[in-house]
Parts: C-alpha cells; sequence; structure tokens
C-alpha cells in the first residue's frame, strides 16, 4: 500500500462544519501526486447530502437560491423553515435512510486508505473502535436523542462519522478496528506493507478552547489520561469530553503512546524502505472562528524572529469588541490565547522530540516532521499584522482576488472581498487551504525521494474551491443580522449565550 493516512477532521476533508469533502483534501491530492488512482489505489469515505454533522455552504447556498443576495424583513419570517429542511434533509439521511448506522457503505468497501475521522484526539487513535461507536450510538438512541427534532442535527455525529470510516462493511469481524488496527491489519495482509504514512493528529486536545471560548484542562497527571479512562466505552463522555486541553505533560504521555504503537507496527514491515510523515499541531488561535478584538498587543516569543500580534478579546467571528463587554462570556482573553498558544507549542517540542528518538533507532530517518504549525503562523494574516511571511507557491502572486486567512467574506456582486483559505466554519481550511497543507507535505516527501514534484495543479485547485469561484452573495447577513449569525453559530453545538461545552470538543 502506497499511502495510509491518519489524521482528524482537517485529514477528513471537514468543511463548513460538514465532513463532506475528502475528495479535495491535501492527502487525496497527495495520492494524485503519488501516481495513484483515486477511488482504486486510495480509497476514502464519500459523503453525502451535504455531510456530517450541518453544511454551512448547503444552507447558504439554499437560502441565496430562494432569496438571492438580500434577505428582507418579510423573508426572515420564513428563513427558520428553510434552514430546518436543509438540517432535516441530513438528519433523515444519516439517522434513518441511506446513510444510517446500521446500513452499509455503498460498494461492498471493507476498508478506506484515508481513516481520518473529525473530533478525533491522539488516544482516539487506538481507543476508539466500531464497537464504542455501536454503543454510543445505540446509548444516545435510548435516550431518545434519534427522534426528529426541529433545527436538530443528527445524534451521536462523532460516532456515526468514525463507525462508517473505520467498518464501513459493518462486518463484524472488524468491530475492534481503530485507525492502528487498520495500519496493522494492512500491514499483515498486504505483501509490502504501508510505504508511506500520514499521521496529523493532536489538534482536537486543544481546538475545543477556541470553539467553546473557554478552557478545561487535563489534570496533569499521566497515568489518569493513560488509564482512567480505559477501553471501556461508557467512560468516553463521561471523562474525556470534558476536556479540551492538554496539559503538555499528559499530551506528551500520550503522544509518546501514540509513537510506540505506530513504531512497533511499522517495524514489521516487510518494505524496509517505509516512512511516516508527520504534522505538526496548529496555533488553533489563529483559526478565524476566533476574531481578535479591541487593542493589540506585540508579544515575542523565544526562537522566533518577530512578535506576534494579539488582541485583547477573542469571541466568535461576527462580533465584535461591544459583543463582549454586554455579554461578559463571549470570550476568550489575550492571555488566556497566549496560555494555549504555549501549551500547543510546547506539545510541537514534544513531537519533536519524540521523532527525534524513534529516529535514532534507525540507520536513516524513518519519521519526517512537516511544520504546518510554522507554515500556518507564517500564513496568518492578523497574527502578522497583515505582513504575511509565508512563500506561497508562484500560482498565489497574480490569482485574484487574492486569499488570506481572515473570516469569508463576499459581497452581493459575488466578488470575495477576504479569506479563501478556511471555510465558512472558520475552523477548517477551503480546497485552496487544503492544496497549501499538501504542498508543505510534499515539500518533505520531495525530499524523502517519495514524490518527484511537489508541484501541484492549482488552477484546478482554486476552480474546485466554489467559495472561491462562486462567492456567496448574502455573506452580509452574517455580519449585519446578529441573530442570524446567532443561530448558525448554535449549529456548532452550544448556545452563544449560554456557557455550555458538552458537544463542542467534537467538532475538528
Amino acid at each position: 500500500m502506497k499511502l495510509f493516512t491518519i489524521g482528524d477532521s482537517i485529514s477528513q476533508g471537514f468543511m463548513s462544519l460538514a465532513a463532506a469533502r475528502t475528495d479535495l483534501c491535501f492527502s487525496t491530492l497527495i495520492a494524485k501526486s503519488m501516481g495513484l488512482t483515486v477511488g482504486a489505489g486510495y480509497l476514502y469515505p464519500e459523503w453525502l447530502v451535504g455531510g456530517l454533522p450541518a453544511n454551512i455552504e448547503k444552507i447558504l447556498r439554499r437560502l441565496e437560491k430562494k432569496y438571492g443576495s438580500d434577505i428582507n424583513a418579510l423573508d426572515w419570517l420564513t428563513i427558520l423553515p428553510t434552514l430546518e429542511a436543509v438540517l432535516d434533509e441530513t438528519e433523515d439521511y444519516y439517522e434513518r435512510e441511506g446513510g444510517s448506522a446500521d446500513q452499509p457503505y455503498p460498494g461492498g468497501i471493507e476498508f478506506f486508505h484515508n481513516v481520518a475521522i473529525q473530533g478525533f484526539d491522539i488516544a482516539d487513535s487506538w481507543m476508539i473502535t466500531p464497537k464504542v461507536c455501536k454503543y454510543q450510538i445505540k446509548l444516545s438512541n435510548d435516550k431518545g436523542e434519534g427522534k426528529d427534532n426541529f433545527f436538530g442535527l443528527p445524534n451521536a455525529v462523532f460516532y456515526r462519522t468514525a463507525l462508517k470510516v473505520l467498518n464501513p462493511s459493518l462486518n463484524p469481524i472488524f468491530d475492534n478496528h481503530s485507525q492502528l488496527d487498520w495500519l496493522k491489519h494492512h500491514h499483515t495482509s498486504t505483501p509490502q506493507g504501508v510505504e508511506n504514512l500520514i499521521l496529523w493528529l493532536g489538534a482536537n486536545n486543544a481546538l475545543g478552547t477556541v470553539i467553546s471560548l473557554e478552557i478545561n484542562q487535563t489534570p496533569n497527571d499521566p497515568d489518569q489520561i493513560l488509564n482512567n479512562p480505559s477501553q471501556d466505552a461508557k467512560s468516553f463522555r463521561e471523562v474525556r469530553e470534558e476536556w479540551n486541553l492538554w496539559h503538555p505533560n499528559d499530551f506528551e504521555a500520550e503522544y509518546q503512546e501514540l509513537l510506540d504503537r505506530v513504531d512497533a507496527i511499522m517495524q514489521s514491515n516487510s518494505n524496509s524502505d517505509w516512512n511516516v510523515f508527520i504534522g505538526t499541531v496548529p496555533l488553533v488561535t489563529i483559526a478565524p472562528l476566533a476574531k481578535g478584538v479591541g487593542p493589540t498587543t506585540e508579544i515575542k516569543v523565544p526562537g522566533e524572529e518577530k512578535p506576534s500580534t494579539y488582541y485583547k478579546y477573542y469571541t466568535y467571528f461576527p462580533f465584535e469588541e461591544h459583543t463582549v463587554r454586554e455579554t461578559g462570556t463571549l470570550y476568550l482573553t489575550l492571555q488566556d490565547v497566549v496560555y494555549i498558544d504555549e501549551c500547543i507549542r510546547t506539545y510541537n517540542k514534544v513531537i519533536k522530540e519524540v521523532v527525534k528518538r524513534k529516529n535514532s533507532q534507525y540507520p536513516k530517518p524513518r519519521y519526517h516532521i512537516v511544520d504546518l504549525a510554522n507554515a500556518l503562523q507564517q500564513i496568518a494574516f492578523k497574527r502578522n499584522a497583515g505582513q504575511v511571511q509565508y512563500d506561497f507557491p508562484e500560482y498565489f502572486d497574480f490569482a485574484y482576488p487574492q486569499v488570506n486567512t481572515k473570516y469569508y467574506h463576499a459581497d452581493t456582486t459575488g466578488r470575495l472581498r477576504q479569506g479563501g483559505l478556511f471555510s465558512l466554519d472558520g475552523i477548517h481550511p477551503s480546497a485552496i487551504g487544503q492544496g497549501l497543507i499538501a504542498y508543505e507535505f510534499l515539500k518533505e516527501m520531495k525530499k524523502v525521494g517519495v514524490v518527484n514534484s511537489r508541484e501541484l495543479d492549482w488552477q484546478s485547485i482554486f476552480s474546485s474551491d466554489q467559495l472561491y469561484s462562486q462567492p456567496i452573495t448574502l455573506m452580509h447577513e452574517f455580519y449585519d443580522n446578529k441573530e442570524f449569525a446567532e443561530t448558525i453559530i448554535k449549529l456548532f453545538g452550544r448556545n452563544p449565550l449560554a456557557r455550555n461545552t458538552s458537544m463542542t470538543r467534537r467538532l475538528g
């Protein structure tokens, strides 16, 4: 097997709050660069009816088709039924119709080459199995959460998504196959094993902080982190989902465990020329969902050439500083964000040290760092006070309109005003953003000799990104209508006017 991918929502092609476009994600672009036939030599799940849990782009396209570029006063009387219709299609399909948990993936497919799953943190790679997913889906249904609800999302979304990725055929023989078990399976069932592994986990060990706008840190107790909860399915919701920021010591314990497990599997490979490409953890506070407002402060980070620009408050993208003052709840402080960033920088030091120790065991390096944290920090528009440091591919020089990391906005004439690198959830990359991630991986893969070129078909990538090629003309409603923005934000699993974090960690 030439390429296998283990990751979370970014590697899954999660865009605009839905597992929807794995065909556009970076690992698919890499597979094409390696000469693999997508759909045969490289299989990934395709998500129908807009994907799980709720596709914001699909919602806005539906509204745009019905109302045009403006929603007038009378139209607001009918907007909720329109939103409900879109959400109902997804809820029905994934709870009761062809995408439900008791329906196998079409075509008799037993496995995918890309087993990335939205919401996965490090330990989920060995802890979450189809058996766990089935248990949690049944538990949710028994609680009545699978009923057809107004403005509701499919229940147990995290587990429904994981089930279809980890056991698409629903064959009981694969019910104990985690992501790492599938890696082991391909080593034992394929003569060449897995030649190249993409491994990118860790963002969800911090991402929940910017989704919930609060910090719930793990207890700085590696033994508890690794051993309690165990594989017992009942423990996942009750313990792990309460955390949204791993203490660096707890992160180190889990990442060391991950690499130990991966290394034990890769050593059994009959192909002596295998490689593992490991992504670092991006600074999640750069994601435009968390919008910096208020006065700015420049902070010099040791080891970095120039200071980073931070804001007094970070709130949800449609809101301004006065919202922070009015609500008193919808924000992280500058100190919060600096602390989150320092945790993540320590995560990446851990990753590099663990990789260094692993490589010391081999005649030549087998584990290769792809420093996506550094790349995203260089690209970040506001963190760099508009002075972007990243060396974009040449195609970007005269691609108009230009793209950046600000939250997406287009005017009523269909002209992109800002953004373009993130999708509408303000967390996950757009198709163009996915292309840049592929570009970073290909740089390292070319150094190792896995691919001959780091070049990509950028014209095709830009064309495939409909947010860029067909901008949404009613985006101004996000910015002009606070109630509309709040309605959409509720899809993230949180009422924006209350502190409720029970669902927020499972979106990344």
